[in-house]
């Protein structure tokens, strides 16, 4: 007879390893992410910049858009930057330049930000928003 004792150091190995999520991008460098990025632009792997996206912009058609500008093509001479953050003081946008196939000049600039569970991620797309978000400003004036 099986009793439930001996099941439960089963039960608790699979409740761990089922909690057990990790990033794609868990245990990369900011840098790491940003040749990432470098390669799945060129290979116009939508998929792979997804995956490098931060996971709280849930709309991905900015992706789509950056690939049909600078990517699905090879790069030569390809040159990271980082560039310091005006407020902040920290390097944390990477600008990308680089020669197309036809001798085009490549430029590009990607933000990186460290997600809430500790990865690094880009932010390529955007965020939808939410009930309760504030109301985005307006520069409109009303002229009373």
């Amino acid at each position: 007879m099986i009793t439930h004792r001996r099941w439960l150091p089963v039960v608790a190995v699979l409740a761990l390893l089922g909690g057990c999520t990790s990033s794609p991008t868990d245990g990369m460098t900011k840098e790491e992410v940003v040749d990432a990025y470098v390669q799945a632009i060129q290979d116009g792997d939508r998929v792979r910049l997804v995956e490098l996206n931060d996971p709280r912009l849930d709309r991905h058609a900015p992706i789509d858009v950056r690939i049909a500008a600078v990517g699905d093509r090879e790069w030569s001479g390809s040159r990271i930057t980082w560039v310091e953050h005006p407020v902040t003081g920290q390097f944390d946008s990477a600008r990308i330049t680089a020669t197309g196939p036809d001798g085009e000049p490549i430029s590009d600039q990607v933000h990186v930000t460290l997600g809430d569970d500790g990865s690094w991620y880009l932010s390529l797309g955007e965020r939808t928003p939410q009930p309760g978000d504030p109301e985005p400003a307006s520069t409109v004036r009303s002229h009373q």
